[in-house]
């Protein structure tokens, strides 16, 4: 059925059907539609429901906590806290803290400090009220390591014992 005027007389040349050609032809077609316009189409056929902002943040949030919590499994993730201000501005926090350990006694105990971990000498400190009660031992003083290996002067109060690593050396105020 061809009929070509080329210099092999037609030979070697494709025979496509006219199923094939249109199919073809529809396909070019289709790739030559811009994007936005597929897009926009897509967006207005979709089946699925529209989802809120409120509800994209409180989809986004579970996620969040789902990969913290598998990141992190020794830690407690805390209820999060968003807030907007008269102003437009927000805040977002998440966090998450770990258990940590019952004071067991003066010694020296690695202590978490804002995150981080020192090494503290710890004692329990009685505490007592202004009219001269006891009112127990529930606030701990502790100094720090220092760079020369001794303890610092400055003590403060501390609570997070991550754990005991050592009995109290001569305590010398």
């Amino acid at each position: 059925m061809q009929t070509d005027h080329n210099a092999n007389g037609g030979r070697g040349a494709s025979v496509v059907s006219r199923r094939k050609f249109f199919q073809i032809a529809a396909a070019g077609t289709a790739a030559t539609l811009p994007v936005a316009a597929s897009a926009a189409a897509a967006e207005t056929t979709s089946r699925l429901p529209q989802l809120t902002d409120e509800q994209q943040l409180e989809n986004c949030i579970s996620q969040l906590r789902d990969i913290l919590q598998r990141m992190n499994p020794a830690s407690k993730l805390h209820p999060e806290f968003y807030s907007v201000r008269q102003d437009g501005s927000f805040r977002f926090c998440l966090q998450g803290d770990v258990t940590f350990q019952p004071f067991d006694g003066d010694g020296i105990y690695l202590v978490s400090v804002d995150g981080s971990i020192w090494e503290y000498l710890v004692r329990e400190e009685p505490v007592i009220s202004l009219a001269g009660n006891s009112l127990g031992y529930s606030h701990y003083y502790g100094r720090a390591r220092a760079d020369d290996g001794g303890w610092d002067d400055f003590e403060r109060w501390v609570t997070n014992f991550v754990r005991k690593v050592g009995e109290v050396p001569t305590w010398s105020d």
